[in-house]
């Protein structure tokens, strides 16, 4: 079945816009700022260039697959992206606060995981200003359970969260439509990508242990925070 002419075509993504207009793509760099942001679109263009796209269904609306299954609990469109990137911002804050409490940390490992924990604080207020603006509500804040028996552990389990938050964000910027907030998630998980490196090499892991960042579907993240906050974290 076709779309009749009364219908609306819809509305391109963040990416496909940024991807098909070079002097759209010229002001969103610069606006962002450096070297650093014209790499990360790069990586991100690569990425959502190979990942399922939004279909349409036969009545002509959208329907999401791939990156976009999970995050409609949330809300529709840009409103639940930005609500459901809280729920795992809500959850790191929360573990850098834990870690702190434990008193397990000494030394440059203390030091960092405070200072990640204030910006990751940052980013929930972001967030937080995005969905008042976009007419919505933050999410309900879960409970957790984190691994804080010792530094080696803590260490870890941040790791592998930033890791997670990189993923997550690099898997739903490719559904984004509006350009300014498609900016501040693309800083936001180029920051989550940093913490997850300067993590790894305190652990003498590699930071970077592949060329190109891999997107993590939204289904396979809220399973992976359902068993952080259901207690299975280790």
């Amino acid at each position: 079945m076709h779309r009749t002419e009364t219908e609306d075509p819809p509305r391109p993504s963040a990416v496909d816009e940024l991807g098909g207009d070079p002097s759209s793509r010229k002001r969103f760099l610069k606006a962002l700022g450096g070297t650093g942001a014209a790499a990360a679109l790069g990586t991100l263009l690569a990425a959502c260039g190979s990942s399922e796209k939004e279909e349409l269904t036969p009545g002509g609306s959208k329907q999401n697959t791939g990156a976009g299954v999970g995050t409609d609990q949330y809300g529709a469109g840009d409103l639940g992206i930005v609500r459901y990137a809280l729920v795992l911002e809500y959850l790191e804050v929360d573990f850098y606060a834990a870690a702190a409490e434990s008193g397990k940390l000494t030394g440059r490992a203390a030091d960092i995981t405070k200072r990640f924990g204030e910006q990751e604080r940052q980013h929930v207020a972001a967030l937080e200003g995005a969905v008042e603006e976009l007419g919505g509500q933050p999410p309900e804040r879960s409970k957790a359970q984190f691994p804080l028996s010792t530094p080696k552990a803590i260490l870890e389990f941040a790791v592998g969260l930033e890791s997670l938050g990189a993923s997550a964000y690099l898997a739903q910027a490719g559904r984004v439509e509006d350009q300014e907030l498609l900016g501040a998630l693309l800083t936001i998980h180029t920051v989550e990508g940093r913490h997850a490196a300067a993590l790894a090499m305190m652990l003498d892991q590699d930071p970077a242990p592949q060329a190109f960042a891999l997107p993590t579907q939204a289904g396979d993240v809220l399973g992976q925070l359902h068993r952080i906050t259901s207690g299975n974290a280790a």
